[in-house]
């Protein structure tokens, strides 16, 4: 019976088996492939991890489509292990029943999708990978852990790993018709393009909330995925005894995002000890659906004790927990921001006394940036406030430039020897490649 259950799985899974290639034609592309593709074409396994429904499996049926191409259909097995149908099974028992099935000759492709699934997958890759030449092996998962304890202790040195995200700005933009190619381009499609940022903060960058047209869709959409992130990735992972103040802990920091808070004061908040608000935080951060930031100091033990601030994968998902989104615009400017920030190096807040600073660039020894968030520009008590925290922070980094990222305001000015850029976000998330 179990055996029938895995020939009928493999099958439903791998249509193009009977020249069915429906799923994968009419695949839409995003940027992120680009940069897959090169580790797909070396030997280490693959892994591809990020937030469910960030895109991984449209990841891996692009690049199934690809080979389909120029090989043939039985070199390819796709397995998603969020399927029940795989639940009382493993991986050995899965590639004996393709091995039966198909037949395969030559180099054969094998994508295993939401592979924390498995018990001990691990093992099995190492000693596939190890075993045979012939062999390319492509995982995701939903949990950055994959990477940080059992997977880097049996396969380091064997494999490469990228992570998904919702889509950028640039590729939202791209996936609703607008390509950027040029700075003139770029300021011809202005209004367009802050329109767009504006639905773009509103609803976030997941592929399916972008593609469906329904406003109220979208945040059904956006809410189940937040439902499925808790239940899914941390609730059946870990022993997690309170559960319900779980998912209050988590609907309390998307709705805080940007905000100053520590396991100390959320533990009386919740009714929970430090360690297991501290554990709490780090499951979410783990399945990727919270970021944490430290304050910068030259001390680790301070970077540490001080309170963090919490952001989310993505400001959709935020403002469909959190029932807010007008006024709360700056804050999600803020995240937004952050998100683009973290392939930059590390970032960091920081604070003194009297100010404080949003964003601090550090790349290996190097504090290579600082940048402030201002969406009211024109209030001139808020714009002397960021002014200052940014200021102060040039003097305590030593840096003679800055940056404050506005909504719409686009301008330079000295303060002694310090210069401060003024550029508008749709601009600052979209000029760098023009």
């Amino acid at each position: 019976m179990v055996l029938q259950l895995i020939k009928d799985g493999l099958i439903f899974w791998n249509p193009w088996w009977n020249d069915k290639t429906d799923i994968i034609e009419t695949l839409k592309g995003r940027a992120s492939i680009d940069d897959i593709r090169p580790l797909f074409n070396r030997k280490e396994i693959l892994a591809i991890t990020g937030v469910r429904r960030s895109g991984k499996t449209s990841s891996l049926y692009l690049l199934i489509k690809e080979l389909l191409k120029k090989l043939n259909t039985n070199q390819v097995l796709y397995v998603n292990l969020d399927d029940p149908t795989f639940k009382d099974t493993n991986l050995d028992k899965i590639y004996e029943v393709y091995e039966e099935l198909m037949m395969p000759t030559g180099k054969k492709y094998l994508f295993f999708d939401e592979i924390q699934n498995m018990q001990n997958w691990e093992k099995w890759v190492k000693k596939i990978y190890d075993s045979y030449k012939n062999i390319k092996i492509v995982v995701s998962g939903s949990n950055s852990s994959l990477l940080k304890s059992e997977y880097s202790k049996y396969l380091v040195g064997r494999n490469l790993t990228h992570e998904l995200f919702p889509l950028s700005f640039r590729e939202f933009i791209e996936f609703n018709g607008l390509n950027i190619s040029t700075e003139a381009k770029l300021l011809a499609a202005k209004s367009r393009i802050k329109h767009m940022l504006d639905e773009y903060l509103r609803f976030g960058g997941f592929p399916e909330v972008v593609l469906e047209k329904n406003k109220d869709l979208k945040y059904t959409l956006l809410k189940e995925y937040f439902n499925a992130i808790l239940a899914r990735d941390i609730l059946t992972r870990y022993e997690i005894k309170e559960r319900k103040k779980l998912e209050k802990l988590a609907i309390y920091l998307l709705t805080n995002i940007s905000n100053m808070t520590s396991a100390k004061s959320l533990s009386s908040l919740l009714g929970l000890n430090i360690r297991t608000v501290q554990e709490y935080f780090n499951h979410l951060e783990d399945v990727y659906l919270l970021f944490f930031v430290n304050h910068y100091s030259y001390s680790l033990k301070a970077q540490y004790t001080y309170p963090r601030k919490a952001y989310s994968v993505d400001t959709g998902l935020r403002s469909a927990v959190s029932f807010r989104f007008s006024e709360d615009i700056g804050r999600l400017i803020e995240n937004l921001i952050f998100l683009n920030l973290r392939n930059r190096g590390e970032i960091y807040y920081w604070k003194d006394a009297n100010s404080e600073l949003d964003f601090v660039v550090k790349k290996g020894l190097k504090i290579t940036q600082l940048i402030q968030v201002c969406y009211d520009i024109d209030n001139p008590k808020t714009k002397k406030r960021e002014l200052k925290g940014l200021v102060n922070g040039m003097k305590y980094f030593n840096l003679r430039r800055g940056t404050i990222i506005t909504w719409d305001y686009e301008d330079s000015e000295k303060i002694n020897d310090k210069t401060i850029e003024y550029i508008p976000l749709w601009k600052w998330l979209l000029g760098k490649k023009c």
